[in-house]
């Protein structure tokens, strides 16, 4: 007798625990799924518990059956619980299936309702009947915790998270001790031959809770990604900002940016923002910017020696919300210096797909996008100038390839380019199109303007002193939009250079 007060002492302190925990998890992010479920589940065994509590103290096998019936609702339904929050806990895809969710429940109410209305001590159960029942709950049990444990042990194992990996080992370690010690006390011992051992599951329970309590309070289990966050940068959070008062002076300034920028913090107490920013940037940055929120980007502040660091800058107004008065702002800083690493060296692979390796023009294929894009501006906007091409080609290139070899032939091409990007300057583009043919594109220029720029580079390539003191022409045809596309506008400038090299080489054809 003195056993069973001990065991129903244990069962309330068991209700209290599992009432306070599920609480206290409830409380962390009550809008969370995980945590009602967690709740439902303490809720869950604090009923198991408490019914046994009073099911210890009873000899009348009436007043036992009644007791028994109300902890059916608890033990009946915690293996359910259980791989339902695993489920959700493992972010597992199943979790969110509603008939995974019901036919998960299902054995739970199915043997619930066998323990209410099909046991007790004016029901003569079957022989068969409680056979289903005791198998098929040991069956529902093992299996549901056997489950739970594998999907936490994987899902540690293939986290990348420290956190997750401790959460995981503890949960699995927790649900182990309640589950092995059942089984040993339930089963096992029984088979033996140790018979009469009270039923004392409720309790071994305690030890997988007080392990989710010990996640929960030391690795944040169940809360939300931000507060998590909050946690970690609380205190560091501080190294990263400015605080500025109400005039855009500084009043505090963290290490991390004394350190970024090589001031001392008396060189910026009390000075006005605007002396960490060049001319350019202070017409973006002032104080009436400042009193809304916004984000600065791309912005030069300057370190102590005079050099300046992109950085991106976050401004928070803080204001008196009772009389809604400004009073300063926070002022959260970003060095992007390896963004801009990375951007430079996104441009220059960028560049290295749209150039041509051996003059550095623009490649066939990018000359071909850059032609069609200024004919839909053109398009687009009829009121736009004037748009003329020209094709050019090096005569009599094989024979300077054959005559002086190959890298000699590379040497002209590489003059020639020259010579055309010096004169079209920024007027146009200027591309190989292939071997010794090159393309020019001039927006905005009539067509005469074009025969005259071809002329120029006609005349340059001619007078050149090349080394091997040889004489070296260009034919070119040149051609202007009207209403064509772009590779009709190709075939007719193409057109042209042909009637230049069939006019005898050395010349520009214009439309």
């Amino acid at each position: 007798m003195e056993l069973n007060h001990l065991l129903s002492a244990l069962s309330l302190v068991a209700v209290y625990a599992y009432l306070h925990i599920g609480v206290f998890a409830l409380l962390k992010n009550r809008n969370s799924i995980i945590n009602k479920v967690f709740f439902a589940l303490c809720i869950a065994y604090a009923i198991w518990s408490f019914a046994y509590s009073f099911a210890y103290l009873t000899d009348n096998p009436r007043d036992f059956s009644l007791w028994n019936k109300v902890a059916a609702f608890g033990w009946c339904s915690f293996s359910a619980l259980t791989l339902y929050l695993v489920l959700l806990l493992t972010e597992n895809r199943f979790s969110m299936n509603r008939s995974v969710i019901f036919f998960l429940f299902l054995p739970s109410a199915v043997f619930l309702l066998m323990a209410l209305f099909l046991f007790g001590p004016e029901i003569n159960t079957p022989p068969l009947v409680s056979g289903i029942f005791y198998i098929g709950d040991f069956i529902y049990n093992f299996a549901y915790t056997a489950l739970c444990i594998y999907l936490l042990a994987r899902w540690g194992s293939r986290s990348d998270s420290l956190r997750v990996k401790k959460q995981a080992r503890i949960l699995v370690l927790s649900g182990l001790i309640p589950f092995f010690v059942n089984l040993l006390t339930q089963t096992v011992l029984p088979l033996l031959g140790f018979q009469g051992l009270p039923l004392m599951g409720q309790i071994y329970a305690v030890f997988m809770v007080l392990g989710t309590y010990l996640v929960i309070t030391k690795y944040k289990l169940m809360r939300i990604t931000g507060n998590i966050i909050l946690d970690e940068v609380e205190n560091k959070i501080i190294e990263l900002v400015i605080l500025l008062n109400d005039k855009g002076e500084f009043i505090q300034v963290s290490k991390h940016v004394l350190k970024l920028l090589g001031f001392e913090e008396s060189e910026l107490l009390g000075k006005h923002i605007s002396i960490l920013f060049r001319e350019e940037n202070r017409d973006k940055v002032t104080l009436e910017t400042l009193k809304e929120e916004n984000e600065f980007k791309d912005i030069q502040i300057c370190t102590s020696s005079g050099e300046t660091i992109p950085v991106q800058i976050m401004s928070v107004p803080i204001e008196d919300k009772i009389l809604h008065e400004f009073l300063g702002v926070l002022l959260i800083v970003r060095d992007i210096r390896k963004e801009y690493e990375l951007r430079a060296i996104n441009a220059e692979l960028h560049e290295r797909t749209i150039r041509d390796s051996l003059t550095n023009l623009y490649n066939h294929q990018h000359s071909l996008e850059l032609l069609t894009g200024e004919i839909n501006k053109h398009r687009q906007n009829p009121e736009s100038g004037p748009l003329s091409i020209m094709m050019l080609d090096i005569d009599h290139f094989k024979k300077i390839n054959d005559t002086h070899g190959h890298l000699y032939g590379d040497y002209i091409i590489k003059t020639v380019s020259d010579i055309m990007s010096k004169n079209v300057g920024c007027l146009g583009y200027v591309g190989r199109f292939g071997g010794e043919e090159f393309i020019i594109i001039l927006p905005d220029t009539e067509l005469g303007d074009a025969c005259d720029i071809g002329e120029k580079i006609r005349k340059d390539v001619y007078r050149y002193s090349y080394t091997e003191q040889m004489a070296v022409t260009v034919s070119i045809g040149v051609s202007m939009l009207w209403d064509e596309t772009a590779m009709q506008l190709l075939k007719k400038a193409d057109d042209l250079l042909y009637i230049a090299k069939q006019g005898g080489r050395n010349r520009v054809e214009c439309e």
